[in-house]
């Protein structure tokens, strides 16, 4: 057991460390290289054969789905949990804990569906890459095109898209008995929306303390180190 607990601290730094980096070179692509890198890390400290012969799978669907938060907005989420107002810092951490949530969701649900893909029970990916676009549109043009559910106006809210998308691949996941996934993917999110809203908080702490350090990069860390040690924990 103690030896498990290692893997999921050595997961949790991986991807915590390669999403800091991430913060210096790009939105979807950044995402992507520090989900995969994570992902890779969590297969070579698994120890599971099986799951070396489909490591490049496994890494590439971790990428897509981590990747694919990164067309989110935050920037100005980030500000309101700085705020001086409890109600502004309020929202702004529970806004943060959603957007994290759903990095968590999508890239720790789509990896787990390629460890749960067997040859008597294969992932349908057309399918389910066609059920997460619809759901992405029809949530999208719900909530905010007919609705006007804005959370970071002005800047754009495709944070409603992801929204779709993660709840379309859960229901793929429930319709074709695939629990584990689910479990994945559940877990992984609160990890990750706890490490955005966490990291939020311990950003606006070192720079009310005047720490002088890249508190931004802190906060990508922790965002990183809570979702990838989660999406560890219910994976091993």
């Amino acid at each position: 057991m103690k030896k498990q607990w290692f893997n999921i601290l050595a997961v949790a730094m991986t991807l915590g460390t390669t999403w800091a980096i991430r913060g210096h070179f790009g939105h979807e692509q950044g995402a992507a290289w520090a989900g995969g890198i994570g992902a890779l890390a969590l297969v070579l400290l698994s120890q599971r054969k099986d799951w070396y012969a489909k490591m490049v799978t496994i890494s590439l669907s971790a990428a897509i789905g981590w990747g694919a938060g990164g067309m989110m907005s935050y920037g100005i989420v980030v500000g309101y949990g700085r705020s001086v107002s409890f109600l502004n810092a309020a929202y702004g951490l529970l806004m943060l804990f959603v957007l994290g949530g759903l990095f968590g969701l999508l890239g720790g649900g789509l990896m787990g569906l390629t460890l749960d893909s067997t040859k008597e029970k294969r992932v349908k990916w057309g399918s389910l890459m066609a059920e997460m676009i619809a759901g992405g549109i029809l949530f999208y043009s719900f909530l905010i095109t007919k609705h006007n559910l804005l959370m970071t106006p002005p800047r754009h809210e495709t944070w409603a898209v992801c929204l779709g998308a993660g709840m379309a691949m859960l229901w793929y996941m429930a319709r074709n008995h695939h629990p584990v996934p689910v479990r994945i993917a559940v877990i992984t999110a609160l990890g990750a929306g706890f490490g955005f809203a966490f990291g939020n908080f311990l950003q606006t702490l070192g720079t009310v303390l005047e720490i002088n350090f890249n508190m931004w990069n802190v906060m990508e860390y922790s965002l990183g180190f809570f979702g990838g040690g989660s999406m560890a924990y219910a994976v091993l």
